[in-house]
């Protein structure tokens, strides 16, 4: 019988580096997406590895050299609480059971999480205080952070965001912590004592003793993860962006050297934007404007030329010039798929008298197959539609239409030459 895993990150979640004995070593199998792996998950008596649970990602690490992918808490056939230490890699011949590993916490990891989830704390009350808003839930990401915030009215509103003032206000008051450095104390109570404190949440518990962390007299919370020992740890919280959720908004941050990492990346990409646009990068928004004006007017000009193009080149073909068998045909290498379809369109509505088939070659994943369009002009005999219904049945496409033009695709490269042979035979008078 194995007893229950000793927890040591609790009491000292800066220690990284410890020795403990390892009470078992057993190989898994581990069901993936296209098969089956095996896995060796390592049990050992106490551990200062943090498993996954309460929103916060577990640590990593090495246990004999062995590195450690996920960590977790099981209950045994006991009842115990063993935490389970599962590793990316086979274990050397030396991790026996019953000796004593060396083990190492990644530590880097281990104290972002630290910094991540006592910022979620302060951000959380920042927003409180500053917005009447509270938090409902949270989740820590491997790339950002998030809490969801319970806004009313938010549903039926359509594209919901909170206004930037509201997010500076609760961002200001959380560094404003941060810089002031207060305590992070963590400690154990009975659960008949938590009258005792002002908790921002009191969940259903059903544990005698349940574990609160007070950040100064800032924030008082009942918490199972690990924190910093200060605030000023934290370095800084910044929030990066929201969306819409059912309960109001998701508020996306990021704390200390995560944070740093972000602004790093960002000041880099916003300066050499700026200096390929020979602008300042204090006015990068200003010409970014600019240029997205200037692209409109272009836009605009380009899709009247199209149409004028296309209603041109309809009026050739209604006086025969480049029809076959009352057919146009055309393969666009450069094209966009969309624009082939308006072509389509716009001959579909001509005066004249005659039938298409256009052609757009494409890649899906390493196989060449083409898309099509298919169409006839009002006073062409032909059904459009019904054609496209012996390609179904011929080919196996998915698409769709009307009795004037029809598309769909995804066909190999290789029958191109057979299906306009096939089609030009329905549409040929």
């Amino acid at each position: 019988m194995t007893n229950s895993t000793i927890k040591k990150y609790y009491e000292a979640p800066y220690v990284h580096d410890f020795e403990a004995k390892l009470l078992s070593l057993e190989k898994i199998s581990v069901k993936g997406e296209k098969e089956e792996t095996v896995k060796f998950e390592a049990v050992l008596d106490h551990t200062y590895f943090y498993p996954e649970g309460g929103g916060q990602l577990s640590d990593c690490g090495k246990i004999a050299g062995a590195s450690i992918e996920f960590v977790y808490e099981k209950k045994d056939v006991s009842g115990n609480i063993v935490i389970r230490h599962r590793l990316s890699e086979a274990p050397s011949a030396s991790m026996k059971t019953g000796e004593t590993v060396k083990c190492s916490v990644d530590f880097f990891r281990r104290f972002q999480n630290m910094q991540d989830h006592s910022g979620q704390h302060i951000l959380s009350e920042s927003f409180i205080r500053t917005a009447d808003l509270h938090t409902v839930s949270m989740h820590m990401g491997s790339d950002f952070m998030t809490i969801d915030l319970a806004v009313p009215g938010a549903a039926a509103v359509k594209n919901f965001k909170l206004d930037k003032y509201i997010l500076d206000a609760a961002e200001d008051m959380a560094n404003s912590i941060i810089y002031k450095d207060i305590p992070v104390k963590t400690f154990m109570v009975k659960k008949e004592e938590l009258s005792n404190y002002k908790l921002r949440k009191t969940p259903e518990l059903e544990d005698e003793y349940v574990r609160i962390v007070q950040a100064g007299d800032f924030d008082t919370s009942l918490c199972c993860g690990t924190h910093v020992s200060r605030a000023g740890e934290i370095g800084v919280i910044k929030i990066i962006g929201q969306e819409k959720v059912q309960s109001g908004a998701r508020i996306k941050f990021l704390c200390g050297a995560r944070a740093l990492a972000d602004y790093r990346a960002k000041t880099y990409m916003i300066n050499e934007i700026a200096e390929s646009m020979s602008v300042k990068a204090a006015d990068l928004k200003k010409t970014v404007e600019r240029l997205e004006a200037e692209n409109k007017n272009i836009s605009k000009t380009k899709s009247e030329l199209f149409e004028k193009y296309y209603a041109k080149l309809a009026d050739e073909l209604a006086s025969g010039k480049n029809i076959e068998n009352g057919i146009y045909y055309e393969v666009f290498d450069e094209t966009p798929y969309q624009e082939i379809a308006r072509a389509g369109q716009i001959f579909s509505k001509s005066a004249g008298r005659f039938s298409f088939i256009f052609i757009k070659p494409e890649l899906s994943g390493e196989n060449k197959v083409f898309r099509f369009v298919i169409g006839k002009t009002p006073s062409y005999e032909k059904d459009v539609k019904s054609i496209f219904n012996e390609i179904i049945q011929k080919y196996t496409v998915k698409g769709g239409g009307s009795p004037l033009v029809v598309q769909g695709g995804n066909i190999d490269m290789a029958a191109l030459e057979e299906f306009k042979a096939f089609v030009s035979g329905k549409l040929a008078i």
